[in-house]
């Protein structure tokens, strides 16, 4: 599996300067985030699960918000352009459901392919397990 970020910060500076472009386009999105939800699975002791309420609220408060500048922007483009209010929507919204499903089937083709790369190592282990019960 590739790594393009050092450590396990996932807001940090990536490698490549692809990657970094759309990092710096992301920062306002990325960065608001990071900082208003907590993250209840790291502490200094590591046990923060008080914080999953508070991180379940802030979450749910971005969705709402992504929702609703998206309907906004939808709407105001529909006036712009003197449509009616149904055929940006019918055309927007799928065509960004289909991206992300592209991007899904590009990650499951890489699990596919880090899965046939180990396949070996598995059927290895499997008939050693198999062979250790038997005898």
């Amino acid at each position: 599996m590739k790594r393009f970020y050092k450590g396990e910060n996932k807001i940090a500076w990536p490698f490549g300067w692809r990657r970094r472009v759309s990092y710096i386009l992301l920062i306002p999105l990325t960065h608001l985030q990071w900082i208003s939800i907590p993250n209840p699975m790291r502490g200094k002791d590591g046990n923060r699960e008080n914080l999953y309420p508070v991180t379940l609220f802030m979450s749910l408060l971005w969705i709402w918000i992504y929702s609703f500048i998206i309907v906004w922007f939808t709407f105001d483009l529909t006036v712009a352009l003197g449509m009616k209010f149904n055929v940006l929507p019918m055309v927007l919204y799928p065509f960004g459901i289909a991206l992300r499903d592209y991007k899904k089937k590009v990650n499951l083709e890489e699990a596919l392919e880090m899965f046939k790369l180990q396949l070996k190592d598995q059927r290895m282990s499997l008939a050693e397990t198999f062979s250790a019960q038997i005898f």
